[in-house]
């Protein structure tokens, strides 16, 4: 598989009104799309007809040009598919579940078994392979899930909310491993409304709302054309901190962080008090922030930067003036 397409999809649970409406997406092999939208906005929806699960009501999804609803059940063998909730049996062993997966996939007993193992390692589950679902962590459970749509090497993988319930250190992980299944030529949808998860591990961003796609490209590409979205700034002080905050603020920057100039530094040591990283809005154009550095050094601010901070996938939704979110 080279391309998946959704082309003019609609689609309506009740007939009225459009959970999805002329959508048309392009997802490339060894490519990660991140879908992103507010809850209600069809991204769900949206991955169910890319796993023809559901049929759209027009429009249609194909694989390199042919309609994938005809050849559905072929196709099902090459998609991994992560939906709504884990799909999870509480009563099987974390081994014994993928192993249940790999056997329905048509794996022989030692290919299956190897893969099973394979796939605990990657995931840090071989301590718990004979460990009953049930007695999992909430962490653990999501990685089993992720698992299991990888058991039988998919080429295409669509994940709904993949890092829900995962620690800062297992999302880290995913994004590694899901990096590593795109590079080795898989297809890749995931879909968030944790934008900052998605940042610099996607290929390319859809942006949904209400049904209809509003963004669609590379991301950076996307990033650019919504640079002004947010105009954050880091200004790094070395003396004058406080002076430089009452500066910022007098011309309505707004405020986002204060810190210590580096880690090993604390705000409360007061060696280090009149020093500090400021990160903060400054709206309207370049020449505004030209104007605020010249200020800060005629006031006797020490400053060693200021540097506009790249704009990221959450300023771009937030730059749309949509619902709030994570």
């Amino acid at each position: 598989m080279k391309r998946v397409q959704c082309v003019k999809v609609h689609h309506s649970y009740d007939g009225i009104r459009d959970a999805v409406h002329d959508l048309s997406l392009t997802i490339n092999a060894g490519e990660v799309l991140a879908l992103i939208g507010p809850n209600g906005a069809g991204k769900s929806t949206t991955l169910r007809i890319l796993a023809t699960l559901q049929q759209p009501d027009q429009g249609s999804v194909t694989w390199d040009g042919q309609d994938a609803w005809a050849d559905r059940l072929e196709l099902r063998q090459r998609i991994g598919f992560l939906g709504d909730g884990t799909g999870l049996y509480p009563t099987m062993t974390a081994s014994g579940y993928l192993q249940f997966f790999a056997e329905c996939y048509g794996q022989g007993d030692v290919e299956a078994r190897a893969r099973v193992r394979e796939l605990l390692e990657i995931f840090s589950l071989t301590k718990k392979a004979n460990a009953r679902i049930s007695d999992l962590s909430k962490g653990m459970r999501q990685r089993l899930a992720i698992a299991r749509t990888l058991i039988h090497r998919p080429e295409l993988l669509l994940l709904d909310e993949p890092a829900d319930g995962l620690d800062p250190r297992a999302r880290r992980q995913l994004r590694e491993i899901l990096r590593k299944v795109a590079d080795d030529g898989v297809a890749l949808v995931v879909s968030s409304h944790i934008l900052r998860e998605l940042d610099g591990f996607c290929d390319t961003v859809a942006v949904i709302q209400k049904g209809r796609l509003e963004v669609h490209g590379p991301v950076e590409d996307v990033i650019q054309k919504y640079e002004v979205g947010r105009r954050l700034h880091e200004v790094q002080v070395t003396r004058g901190l406080q002076k430089a905050l009452e500066i910022l603020r007098a011309h309505e920057g707004l405020i986002e962080h204060v810190g210590p100039l580096h880690k090993s530094e604390t705000m409360e040591d007061p060696t280090t008090a009149d020093r500090g990283l400021i990160r903060v809005r400054i709206h309207g154009n370049e020449e505004r922030a030209a104007h605020l550095l010249r200020e800060l050094v005629l006031a006797d601010v020490e400053v060693i930067e200021l540097a506009k901070v790249r704009s990221d996938l959450e300023d771009v939704y937030s730059s749309l003036g949509r619902d709030a979110v994570a």
